[in-house]
């Protein structure tokens, strides 16, 4: 007998813009749900001040950009609180209520038409956390978490309309919290005093479904690659002088950097202090198709960051074939291993100037098809999506226990 469709709400501040990629698992999640035959719909609750509002207007900027997918057009509601709230006693409550009066009037709309969802998934705890308890509590409706972030010690960054406690409690309410790395699920596990459990980040079926490249791929020149944000979380740093001391002057070996970020220039300079220009790309902000052709035209992946939740970069990597070196940095500690890469030690130079000579030595005995079909398995869209489907139809059931 086939399972029930569910119906799922998905809360989150995070969906991409053109200016932003930020969210993207979000929307890929959406569309895998979705495509598993099951109805999803993704709310964007946005809150301006009239200021905010009127600076938009006079620029002709939209209030919102989301942009949607083959499955996924996110659901906007953009609030503009044009009441005098400001002037209560206690304007931040009297704000949140306001806010809170818009939220319940559009979900109530979005009910009437639609039909209840069965359960509400949450993206970040420091994300609107009141208005997922809210609507959970008015309507009747479990909810579970995702949480993404990489808190260090604390929980230091909290809305205007929602304290610690609030937080603290909607977290301890949820019938299921997830986390994308076993270290996190830990880690979240002893921060918040309440279980979380690993549900790692999809793939996106792109990665799957272009044909692989043809192997052995050619190995003069060889290429490293590193995918991601140029900021001082991912230490590209420690990585140009670790590939400059390793392979300097040998110009059959090149690296090549993506993405785009604060440290560009910064980046450029370094470089050409080391008289690398002949040696190290960098290539800006890449669509996914054209990471999918780096990917195969590269052959190994370098991850040089301090903290991954995840890695999408180095998951990426291996749907492709391609082993990757990365650092210790949590995330991809969950699937780097002995037979698809090497790992090195934080914001070590040495180190990772040795393991970046040690996987190149080592790169003929890898068996990239068996490093891609070991990734599908674990991270496709189709194997995420029906974890998340267990994950939903348990919210129900404990939601349909007596208290």
């Amino acid at each position: 007998m086939a399972e029930k469709e569910l119906h799922i709400a998905i809360i989150s501040t995070w969906f991409p813009t053109p200016a932003n990629t930020s969210g993207v698992f979000v929307r890929d999640q959406a569309d895998a749900i979705i495509e598993a035959g099951n109805k999803v719909s993704v709310f964007m609750f946005q809150y301006f001040s009239p200021m905010t509002w009127l600076k938009k207007k006079l620029k002709g900027e939209p209030l919102n950009h989301w942009i949607g997918s083959k499955n996924t057009t996110p659901l906007a509601y953009d609030f503009v609180n044009f009441s005098p709230t400001r002037f209560s006693s206690n304007p931040v409550e009297s704000q949140k209520k306001a806010f809170l009066k818009f939220v319940d009037k559009n979900f109530a709309n979005y009910i009437n038409k639609n039909g209840k969802p069965d359960v509400i998934h949450h993206h970040g705890v420091a994300d609107y956390c009141y208005i997922t308890a809210y609507l959970s509590k008015r309507f009747n409706i479990p909810y579970v978490i995702t949480e993404h972030s990489m808190f260090i010690d604390k929980v230091d960054h909290f809305t205007t309309y929602e304290t610690k406690k609030e937080r603290l409690e909607m977290i301890h309410h949820a019938a299921v919290r997830m986390a994308v790395s076993n270290f996190y699920a830990k880690f979240n596990s002893e921060l918040f005093h309440a279980p979380f459990i690993t549900m790692p980040n999809m793939i996106n079926n792109d990665f799957a479904n272009t044909p692989l490249p043809s192997f052995p791929k050619k190995t003069n020149p060889f290429y490293f690659l590193n995918i991601g944000a140029l900021s001082r979380r991912k230490r590209q740093d420690i990585l140009i002088q670790a590939f400059a001391g390793a392979f300097k002057g040998n110009k059959e070996v090149q690296l090549i950097i993506t993405g785009n970020g604060e440290l560009e220039n910064d980046l450029k300079k370094l470089i050409a202090s080391l008289g690398m220009n002949e040696q190290i790309q960098m290539r800006g902000y890449k669509e996914k198709n054209e990471v999918i052709e780096l990917l195969d035209k590269s052959n190994v992946v370098v991850i040089s960051s301090e903290k991954e939740s995840f890695s999408m970069a180095a998951a990426e990597a291996l749907f492709r074939g391609n082993p990757v070196l990365t650092t210790l940095c949590k995330g991809p500690e969950d699937f780097i291993n002995e037979s698809n890469g090497l790992t090195c030690e934080l914001n070590d130079i040495s180190d990772m100037k040795e393991k970046l000579l040690e996987i190149y030595k080592k790169y003929p005995s890898y068996k990239h098809r068996q490093i891609a079909e070991d990734a599908r398995k674990q991270y496709s869209e189709q194997v995420i999506a029906h974890k998340l489907e267990d994950v939903y139809r348990k919210a129900i059931s404990l939601s349909s226990l007596p208290a």
